[in-house]
This record gives C-alpha cells, structure tokens and sequence, in this order.
C-alpha cells in the first residue's frame, strides 16, 4: 500500500558538506516519443510554518518518475497569501526492495502555510544508467537535441537494489543550454547522496510546453524569475527553459527551485553560462 511518510514538525535543517568527485560527462541518445502522467495522488502536509523546512517521502514508490506539486492556502486568513517551496527531491531504495520518494520542503518566511502535496507519475521515453556512484560522488550527463522550444524534462533517478543498505540518489544542477550552431541541450547531474556505493536508472520524461515567457538578455550570474497563474485543474507545474542562441559561446541557464503561492507558482533561472544571453522560460502543466 502506497502512502506518505509525513514527520512532526522538524526543525531548520542544517547544511550539509558533500565531498563530490567530478567525473566525465556521458551523452544521451533521445528516442521518439512524449510521456505524459499516467496518474496521480495527493496527502496532506499539514501546516508549515515560516521558515520551516519539511522532509517527507512516498513509501512503495513505483519505478516510474514523480514530478511533484503543491497546493497552498493561507492557513490562518484564506483570504492572505502565503509560499512554500520545493527545495529539492531525491530517491532511495531500501535493501528490501521498496523505493521511496523523498521532497524537502521550505516554508516563507511570512505566513503560515496549509499545504497538500500533490504526485504526478510519470511514465519514461529513454533511460541512461548512472554508473556506479561512491557516496558524494556525481557524474554529468547531457541529452543533444534536446528541442527544449517544445519540451520540458523530467529526470527520475531510480536507484538500483543492494545486498544491504540503502541506495539513495538525487538530481540536481539542471540545465537548459543551446550552442552556437543552435543546437539545444538538456543537461543534469547525478549525484549519490546516500551511505552506500550504488548506481540508478536515470529515466527521463519529455513533456509538452503549455506556456513560455520570454524576459530580456541577462549576464552570467544573473537570475530572472518568472510568476505566473497556475490554470484550473492543473495540479503540477515543470519549469524548463529554451537559451537563446549566442554566437561567441553557449547560452545556459540552470533551473531553480519551483515555488507555490495559492493558485500561483514562481521560478527562476540562473545564467550559469559564460556570456549575456536571453531565455524563455518554459512550464509543462500537468
């Protein structure tokens, strides 16, 4: 039976050092064919209060890949306004064989917040294994021809079953980049953020765009955000990004941390490229 790990309230979280392994980067071959959500399912979270950061998780995940969203109302006044955070997303996969998927959750630093998590399940159009990952260890990977104007990515590491211990892998450093011959890519990093030695099955899923924004050139460095209605019916959103063109160096923007206001989300992109270029900003509702 499928159903939420949900924790008291749990205090500030502190940061935590990885010592991480820079290896090389692997390249993906895309194959025909968009996944779209197969399913979905919800649980309450209960109230976050500001600043509060939450970890929970989905117990007897299944081995297809989970975009998560949120549902937000101002828990003391439903007429206020209040924001709560995705920060990160992780998968673990027990010596048993059950998998889990794990949110870390970040309360504003206004109001409090009833929230409801809501779980699209996603099915794959191509898979890329990890590579064997010591503890803190990552490795990059790319997907060519990514054609990031009509698609958003979603990258699921599922991670392989050991003899013992707990294999435990996230994704981070998602990017969107396009060279100067106009080529777009899809980048990302897998990284093991577990106690064991172990690899996963990265599975990816390309979803439609359904609505994109185009904001003006900015320098490396820079971040630019995007705040936009979530419409009716839609109970997750996926921000991706198409880089513009730049003739001197490749344009790449690295996607941030997803918000949720009520009816509402917010995100924002980082240029982490080498020159002043411009991004739409993408988003697959689903």
């Amino acid at each position: 039976m499928k159903h939420p790990h949900v924790p008291g309230r749990w205090r500030r979280a502190a940061a935590v050092s990885l010592a991480l392994v820079l290896t090389s980067s692997v390249g993906v071959v895309a194959t025909p064919g968009v996944a779209s959500a197969a399913s979905f399912a919800s649980f309450s979270l209960g109230v976050l209060e500001p600043d509060e950061i939450r970890h929970v998780w989905w117990n007897n995940a299944t081995s297809d890949a989970y975009a998560p969203g949120l549902e937000v109302t101002e828990a003391d006044d439903p007429n206020d306004v209040c924001h709560v955070t995705i920060a990160r997303t992780w998968y673990v996969r027990h010596a048993s064989g059950e998998r889990e998927f794990h949110l870390e959750i970040h309360g504003g630093h206004g109001e409090r917040c009833q929230v409801t998590v809501w779980l699209a399940r996603l099915t794959k159009f191509t898979e890329v294994a990890s590579g064997s990952l010591t503890p803190g260890q990552w490795r990059n990977f790319t997907l060519n021809d990514a054609r990031t104007g009509a698609n958003v990515y979603v990258v699921a590491p599922v991670p392989d079953q050991l003899a013992s211990g707990d294999c435990a892998i996230e994704v981070v450093n998602v990017r969107y980049r396009t060279q100067p011959s106009g080529e777009n890519e899809f980048a990302w990093r897998a990284l093991n953020v577990g106690a064991a030695t172990c690899s996963a099955q990265l599975r990816l899923v390309r979803l439609p765009v359904t609505f994109s924004h185009l904001a003006n050139p900015m320098p490396p460095g820079s971040s630019l955000g995007v705040l936009r209605g979530i419409p009716d019916g839609i109970r997750v959103v996926v921000p991706g990004g198409m880089p513009a063109v730049n003739s001197a160096a490749a344009c790449q923007y690295t996607v941030q941390p997803i918000g949720y206001w009520p009816r509402r989300s917010d995100t924002s992109s980082l240029n982490s490229g080498s020159v002043t270029c411009e991004l739409t900003t993408t988003f697959a509702d689903v």
